[in-house]
């Protein structure tokens, strides 16, 4: 085999590497935002069993939430080539809202104490 042989089979290992590494990406996006879908419906099912005198403002905060996923969600769909840096926006925009749902969750659960 020749050094130009060589250097051509090494160069398409790395293309399949890089190629891997993208698929790899994309999947991990996708889980991660199964598992922010998954954390959401289990807020609205704790929201819709309790009787809270902040129905509204949970409401108004849960919704913010799930737009803030379907706008992760369809970053993700729209931009597979950068996948790791939309899951890095998805992650802090919906741990920001989660944390402002719990918060409220929290506060209507003292106030019922």
């Amino acid at each position: 085999m020749t050094t130009e042989e060589r250097i051509a089979k090494l160069e398409a290992q790395i293309d399949k590497l890089h190629a891997k590494q993208a698929e790899l990406h994309k999947q991990l996006s996708k889980a991660q935002l199964d598992q922010w879908q998954g954390r959401i419906e289990d807020l609205e099912v704790q929201m819709h069993l309790g009787a809270m005198e902040t129905t509204d403002k949970l409401a108004t905060l849960m919704d913010q939430l799930r737009n803030r996923w379907a706008d992760a969600r369809r970053q993700f769909e729209d931009a597979t080539s950068t996948a790791s840096s939309v899951a890095d926006t998805v992650r802090v925009g919906l741990e920001n809202a989660f944390k402002e749902v719990r918060k409220a969750l929290l506060e209507s659960k003292n106030k019922l104490s």
